[in-house]
């Protein structure tokens, strides 16, 4: 194991850490991309209906 702590327990709870996040990101990470995706495209589509002068101001 590597070391990334001084104490031994912080360096297993790190890992442990690690190891439960990089199962999650395995098991919902391309849920999670796919509902990024569809809320930019929404998001898109709401820009496309404003009025030109509407974005602008937002963005100022």
């Amino acid at each position: 194991m590597k070391k990334y702590y001084d104490n031994a327990r912080d360096n297993a709870a790190f890992e442990r850490c690690v190891d439960v996040m990089a199962g999650l990101m395995l098991k919902y990470g391309c849920q999670v991309l796919e509902r990024h995706k569809n809320a930019v495209r929404v998001q898109d589509a709401d820009l496309d209906n404003e009025p030109q002068e509407e974005i602008l101001q937002k963005a100022a």
